[in-house]
């Protein structure tokens, strides 16, 4: 008979696990489905401003009667500059939207291979625990029938920490990501500021340099949140408070709506602070309830594990 459970345990193990990991991939996977629409909409919203914006510029380039207009007024290559900083703004938003896109659908396709590669058998595990309830009981009558029961309460508890965990390690990479953008940030303005003071070519070599850093460190903590955000969608039912996942989907939007195009005005820089300072305070937020709920889930199993020790010394005495 110890033999018989000590086998179906480990059947029940391996059923649990594919089965609880297919119920995350299914939320991961309804969330990526959502994430891709968004920035689908967002890459056919960045293609036709940036089919726009670089018309304006070719128009000018070409000339015409307006940019015979402005070329006698003095004022044509003023207006060709802005053009051109407004169409690699846009230019760099429809990159950013494309690649982004790019990223979500092949996570997503990565997640529908495993998904289906994985064996969902509700029936035997259902089956297995009633066998194992039949067993138990016979060998500790009520007792044994309570210790199931606390074993099938351990294991649901065991995988919602584990997937509480995941969800706690992406947002911590998404917080460290936030941070180095911060950092970039942060040392171009410094820069920024001396520039404006008269720091001459260094100073604004030096800015630029922080800049370019700081949009590699923006792209990368898109996708950070973007892994976040996927994550919480397969621990929403466990009813953590105050996060609202949509607040992290895009954004590196901040970034490139009018910001990139204008780099070089310091109340730019200054603004993409305080978005990154924003997003920065709404995830450690979002972290502080999950740890918050992480120990609910410890207290729940440390109490489960004692009353299931309680009983198996009762049984031995």
């Amino acid at each position: 008979m110890n033999q018989r459970l000590y086998e179906i345990d480990q059947a029940i193990e391996a059923l649990t696990a594919a089965q609880a990991r297919r119920k995350q991939l299914d939320a991961q996977i309804e969330e990526l489905h959502r994430q891709r629409g968004e920035r689908q909409a967002k890459v056919d919203e960045t293609t036709q401003s940036f089919r726009k914006e670089q018309d304006d510029v070719d128009k000018l380039e070409k000339g015409g009667v307006h940019a015979f207009l402005l070329t006698l007024i003095g004022h044509k290559e003023e207006r060709l500059d802005k053009e051109r900083r407004e169409a690699l703004a846009a230019k760099l938003q429809y990159d950013q939207a494309r690649s982004d896109l790019e990223y979500l659908e092949n996570k997503l396709n990565g997640l529908i291979r495993e998904r289906d590669g994985l064996r969902d058998a509700p029936e035997q595990l259902e089956a297995l625990w009633t066998e194992k309830a039949e067993l138990v009981k016979a060998m500790g009558g009520q007792t044994g029938a309570r210790l199931v029961e606390l074993d099938r309460q351990l294991s649901d508890v065991t995988h919602q920490q584990k997937e509480l965990e995941e969800a706690l390690s992406a947002g911590e990479n998404a917080k460290r990501l936030l941070g180095q953008v911060q950092d970039d940030l942060d040392s171009a303005r410094g820069w920024g500021t001396w520039d404006m003071l008269g720091g001459g070519l260094i100073a604004t070599m030096a800015k630029y340099d922080r800049l370019d850093s700081a949009q590699s460190s923006i792209r990368a903590a898109q996708r950070a949140l973007s892994d976040f955000r996927t994550e919480l969608a397969d621990v929403s039912q466990l009813q953590v408070p105050s996060i609202q996942i949509g607040e992290f989907a895009t954004f590196a939007d901040y970034f490139f709506d009018g910001i990139f195009s204008d780099w070089y005005v310091q109340s730019s820089i200054k603004k993409a602070q305080e978005g990154v300072s924003e997003v920065h305070m709404k995830l450690t937020a979002a972290l502080r309830d999950l740890e918050a709920t992480s120990q609910d889930l410890n207290d729940q199993q440390a109490s489960l594990k004692r009353e299931r020790e309680e009983l198996l010394d009762s049984v031995s005495s």
